[in-house]
């Protein structure tokens, strides 16, 4: 496996950054062909949004995508008076401005110097043209090579050494912001949906908030997921959408969720029809949502005539919960935590090197081990046919006299117990994830189907003695094997297996 020289690469992208760039490419590997690992993993928090949606949708609510970037006129028309402490925690957007460059006579020497004579009319035009936006600053870049018929290493050049404006460039703040909470932007589809439809009007929405909070802890992140759902009716009150509420989370579990009316009620929700909802977590209550009734002042800034009930809940908390995870952090994201690597964990990445992707590839690895297994007490010199084919024949063999067809330990079986990676005989009392058997013959199998697409008329694959687990075509990240070595974990995977398999193409 190739490693990229990561120190070299920075030390030379610092001094030319272009000559890096091109030189580098000839670092990435080509014509290869990666096998990716029979079994994947689905992130758990992901399983609960899609737990939520499931739900909300059998209930008879539909599904919207609401707005992701809305104006804080809109937190004023929600909260009013309230407004300027909840923009507090709003993310503002900003954006560069597009800087009107003019070529002058030396802007103009200091180009050709680089690409030599050109068309400055041409590249006035882009630039004018990308000031209006009429060019994305994605398309900059090819812009100038396709009107100036110049190299992408040219283009870069001319676009960091000449024109300094855009390095000089500074954000400029909007009145923009990203949505803090998902009610910001019900308001705009429940007013372009009113009247279109018979009420009750059930929708629901599964997505991201933002809050700029002062610190992420092991309750907060800055960036985290809402299952959010509305319900407008001319009949809507609070005790109805708290029925609809508790039958939501009986479904997903929380079949001891409390209620509490909040003390302050936020000014987009009506007086005292705000309700914090909470969940025992860990011998504590743990907040998990919100619920109320729109206030009708927020309602009429946005032109909406009926009452609509409105719950939200932090799907990150809800999945701490049913998970049992003490920090959202270690939930969401666990690539940045400190390594701490269960028995579970290890046997989920424990995986083949090499194993067939084709199904007659498959059909070869369960024939070899079957083979094996069948033929395990035959006294050699012996040779077995395990699979053949119009194209090819695969055979099991053993030459020298006074033998069996394998080693004792060919069935030996690998399991994890305490961090420790170990092996058994068949059988054993201990929980088996492979066999060594297995583990060979789907890496001897890959090898044939290579062996085939080459063309190769003939071939002779052996294992020997275990002493590793590549020895039986198994293999852990390596930051997992890094994790054992410091916690003195052990791997034991030994033993003869004296495997020969033959491949001919017919």
């Amino acid at each position: 496996m190739a490693e990229l020289p990561i120190k070299t690469i920075i030390k030379k992208s610092k001094g030319n950054f272009e000559k890096a760039w091109i030189e580098t490419a000839d670092l990435i590997p080509r014509n290869t062909s990666v096998n990716i690992k029979q079994k994947g993993t689905l992130h758990p928090l992901r399983e609960c949004v899609q737990e939520c949606r499931e739900i909300l949708s059998k209930m008879g609510f539909s599904e919207m995508e609401n707005r992701t970037i809305i104006s804080d006129e809109d937190v004023y028309k929600q909260y009013g008076p309230e407004s300027p402490v909840i923009l507090d925690r709003a993310f503002y957007l900003a954006k560069l401005p597009r800087p009107d460059i003019g070529l002058s006579y030396d802007k103009i020497h200091q180009i050709e110097s680089i690409i030599g004579e050109f068309d400055s009319e041409i590249l006035q035009d882009i630039l004018r043209s990308y000031k209006k936006g009429e060019i994305e600053g994605d398309d900059f870049i090819e812009e100038l090579v396709k009107q100036l018929d110049i190299e992408m290493e040219q283009a870069t050049q001319i676009l960091s050494s000449c024109f300094p404006e855009f390095k000089q460039l500074t954000p400029q703040p909007t009145n923009m912001t990203l949505r803090t909470h998902m009610t910001g932007t019900w308001y705009h589809t429940l007013a372009a949906l009113q009247d279109t439809s018979n009420y009750p009007i059930a929708l629901f929405s599964a997505g991201l908030r933002y809050r700029n909070e002062q610190r992420e802890d092991k309750g907060h992140l800055r960036v985290h997921n809402s299952a959010s759902m509305v319900v407008m009716d001319p009949n809507m009150s609070l005790e109805a959408g708290k029925k609809i509420t508790r039958r939501f989370l009986l479904e997903l579990g929380f079949s001891d969720a409390r209620f509490e009316r909040k003390k302050a009620t936020s000014k987009y929700y009506a007086k005292d029809l705000e309700e914090e909802v909470f969940a025992e977590w860990k011998g504590e209550w743990l907040e998990i949502g919100d619920i109320g009734m729109y206030s009708p002042i927020s309602l009429a800034n946005f032109g909406i005539k009926y009452p609509v009930f409105n719950a939200g809940f932090g799907i990150e908390r809800l999945t701490m919960v049913t998970k049992g995870y003490s920090d959202i952090r270690e939930l969401v994201f666990p690539q940045f935590g400190a390594l701490n690597y269960s028995d579970e964990s290890a046997e989920e990445s424990l995986i083949y090197i090499d194993f067939p992707t084709t199904e007659r590839g498959k059909n070869i690895a369960g024939a070899i081990e079957a083979s094996v297994r069948k033929n395990r007490d035959a006294a050699s010199p012996c040779e077995f046919i395990a699979y053949e084919d119009d194209e090819m024949v695969i055979k099991v063999i053993e030459k020298e006299e006074n033998k069996r067809l394998v080693g004792p330990a060919t069935f030996n079986e690998v399991y994890i117990e305490d961090g420790n990676i170990l092996s058994q005989l068949e059988g054993g009392e201990n929980n088996a994830l492979f066999s060594y058997i297995q583990g060979i013959s789907h890496g001897m199998a890959a090898k044939i189907e290579e062996a085939f697409e080459k063309g190769q008329k003939s071939e002779l694959f052996r294992t020997r003695m275990a002493k590793t687990l590549g020895d039986i075509n198994l293999q852990l990240p390596r930051k997992i094997k890094e994790h054992m070595t410091g916690e003195h974990k052990k791997t034991m995977v030994k033993g003869p297996i004296f495997l020969s398999v033959t491949y001919e193409r017919k």
